[in-house]
């Protein structure tokens, strides 16, 4: 099955999905345990619409830089118009493979949900690792899609999607390696901490209403029927009209140090 393609419908998805109130609390948190300083350099390593990228520009103050790296061109497009007002960020069209900075350039870098995209997860690390200067710091942020919970009232089918919808990932699993391959990579004093998202009713703003719009195209596009994915989509929203809905993410915060 083939991955996800960020073309300009799933870059529209992706940023009604990082302004909603749960991806909102989620990158507050991140920002947290990636505590910033004033004139620091940070690397952001699959920028997404840009959101974390704005946050980071006050974080760092006039003095620091914050630097997007995307391989999608509708993503940065979007970021820098996020983006267009604040001097101290830019966004590059790259790969995370084969970053186009100098080696010990950033004092910090960050990834949130882009390593599970990833074929060569060692590569990219190991690029971080370059390009950050010794005692700089990494937070890799990813989802277990094996640890998550959708509330439906066919399971058969439920499974059916999701079986389907793991195909837009190169590694539905990142978070169960990704602490040996930090360690392999170099890095020292790896952490990890969990970070779990819950919802019990239906918003249509919320993550998990979104993320119904994200696997309904995907699913369709690989050969699940429009009246099955319709089905699908209709019973979550019935479940949230009726009180029975529920919604939970099991997602991890990977922190480690250049010696």
């Amino acid at each position: 099955m083939a991955q996800l393609e960020f073309d300009d419908a799933t870059n529209r998805l992706m940023d009604e999905f990082n302004a909603s109130a749960g991806a909102t609390m989620r990158r507050t948190r991140l920002l947290e345990v990636l505590a910033l300083k004033p004139g620091e350099h940070v690397l952001d390593v699959g920028p997404g619409p840009g959101h974390y990228a704005f946050d980071m520009s006050a974080a760092v103050g006039e003095t620091g830089r914050v630097a997007g790296v995307d391989n999608a061109e509708s993503s940065i497009a979007t970021a820098r118009h996020r983006c267009a007002d604040l001097a101290n960020v830019s966004f590059h069209l790259g790969d995370a493979a084969d970053l186009p900075f100098d080696a010990a350039t950033f004092d910090a870098a960050i990834s949130t949900q882009t390593f599970e995209y990833l074929p060569n997860v060692g590569a990219a690390l190991g690029e971080i690792f370059r390009v950050l200067k010794p005692g700089g710091r990494v937070l890799i942020h990813d989802t277990e899609w094996d640890a998550w919970a959708w509330h439906s009232r066919d399971r058969a089918r439920m499974d059916r999607i999701m079986e389907v919808w793991d195909g837009h990932l190169a590694d539905p699993h990142v978070p169960q390696t990704l602490g040996s391959q930090l360690t392999a990579a170099g890095f020292t004093d790896v952490r990890v901490e969990p970070l779990v998202h819950v919802e019990t009713t239906y918003d249509p703003a919320s993550m998990s209403a979104i993320l119904i719009k994200f696997v309904a195209g995907y699913v369709t596009s690989q050969g699940i029927p429009d009246s099955e994915a319709t089905a699908w989509a209709d019973d979550l929203r019935a479940l949230g009209s009726s009180g029975a809905y529920f919604f939970s993410t099991n997602e991890y915060i990977f922190t480690a140090t250049k010696p």
